[in-house]
């Protein structure tokens, strides 16, 4: 955490709430899908990192989402 974090604990950096975490289980499940995908005859490799990319796309908006909702508790 930044010196921001350091002096106020519930602000979070500018930037930060981009460095999403995926949970070791949702990573897990993820990996399972991707290989099963690259095992498919007709999907391949390509069909895996597409998943890949579409769920860490998901895990930033969700994150960017509950960055705004912050912001606009902040302001009320």
């Amino acid at each position: 955490m930044g010196t921001m974090g350091q002096f106020a604990p519930d602000k979070m950096d500018f930037g930060q709430w981009m460095l999403v975490e995926i949970p070791p289980e949702k990573q897990f499940q993820i990996e399972a899908d991707c290989r099963r995908l690259e095992k498919h005859p007709q999907a391949g490799n390509v069909a895996a990192l597409l998943l890949r990319q579409c769920y860490h796309q998901q895990e930033m908006l969700q994150a960017a989402v509950n960055e705004i909702a912050r912001l606009e508790l902040e302001l009320m």
